[in-house]
């Protein structure tokens, strides 16, 4: 008898040890850049473009977002120019993405700038040719085989939205201006450039 009541006694104190609260530790209450960085740390684990965020990445996305040329710089420096373009694919993203492509050492994402600009919303078009008439401006320096023809692919891209009459006059404009720009680098003509619209 006396076992039976202490087995019993055993399991209601197990019982109510599994109702009481569990140990919580504590968070500290997050920043709005803390935040941020938690959001898309969080987010960017269960999606395709590229893996999975850490916090320090996430802090500097979240730093970048306003567009401050330095954060911006920082953040291509840490994430390199294929790792902007893998997050450019988060819609909440790609315009810091683009931005920071400016910011790039080599033409490799010309070619995806170029393509945006083609086929992207106005937003991401505009945001786009920025980074490439940015990237042209660039004093003129010796360019590897495989960023040669990144350079080729881009001004062939550009060149195409520059002769198209039915796009925006604003696309075309921004075209031009880089295009001048990359005859230095020889993958378009100057004399292939158009020269029909008043660019300065």
């Amino acid at each position: 008898m006396r076992k039976e009541a202490l087995s019993l006694s055993l399991v209601l104190l197990a019982v109510g040890c599994g109702k009481g609260k569990a140990p919580t530790t504590a968070v500290p209450s997050s920043t709005t850049t803390g935040e941020a960085s938690v959001e898309l740390a969080g987010s960017a684990a269960g999606d395709d473009a590229g893996d999975a965020m850490d916090a320090r990445e996430a802090a500097q996305w979240a730093a970048a977002k306003d567009g401050e040329p330095e954060e911006l710089m920082r953040l291509a420096d840490l994430t390199g120019c294929e790792g902007l373009r893998e997050r450019a694919e988060r819609a909440e993203l790609r315009s810091t993405a683009i931005a920071a492509m400016q910011y790039c050492h080599d033409f490799s994402e010309l070619p995806w700038l170029a393509q945006q600009a083609l086929d992207g919303n106005d937003a991401d078009a505009k945001a786009a040719l920025d980074a490439a008439v940015a990237l042209a401006a660039r004093p003129r320096r010796a360019t590897d085989p495989e960023d040669a023809d990144d350079l080729h692919n881009g001004c062939t891209s550009l060149l195409t939205l520059a002769r198209a009459p039915e796009r925006p006059r604003e696309r075309r404009v921004l075209a031009i201006r880089a295009l001048r720009m990359l005859t230095e680098y020889g993958c378009v003509k100057r004399a292939d450039v158009p020269t029909d619209l008043d660019v300065h």
